[in-house]
């Protein structure tokens, strides 16, 4: 499992989020410019678009394309699981397609109307206090 442990040793910190479609649609950036997603450990904490929302996340590296689910423990998604996939497009960026409803992940980075699906690239935050 090293692997895992390597991207989830990847994923360490805070991010922010850079670029945001949703349901096909470009999402202006004044609407997330202060969102921050910050990974501790396996746990999750979402900042900066309405709710907080933290939970645990899970990787499988070995599945192409990589997948994760995020599990919420707090805020309106409690309870709920989100699937999705990921990849690394750098040293400190990634990007992440997530399933916001239903059980059905994403099969490719897109987000096409009336999907429920976020795409997004997030960019490591080196002005974070961490």
């Amino acid at each position: 499992m090293a692997e895992a442990e390597s991207d989830l040793d990847r994923l360490q910190g805070e991010w922010a989020i850079t670029a945001l479609k949703f349901d096909g649609e470009d999402v202006a950036p004044h609407t997330f410019a202060a969102a921050r997603l910050v990974v501790e450990g396996d746990r999750f904490t979402s900042l900066g678009m309405g709710d907080a929302y933290t939970g645990k996340i899970t990787l499988n590296p070995y599945a192409s394309p990589h997948e994760f689910d995020m599990f919420f423990e707090e805020g309106l998604e409690k309870g709920n699981t989100n699937y999705g996939i990921y990849e690394f497009t750098g040293d400190d960026t990634w990007r992440l397609c997530l399933a916001t409803r239903g059980a059905a992940r994403p099969k490719s980075f897109a987000s096409p109307a009336h999907s429920g699906i976020a795409l997004e690239t997030l960019e490591r935050d080196h002005n974070s206090t961490e």
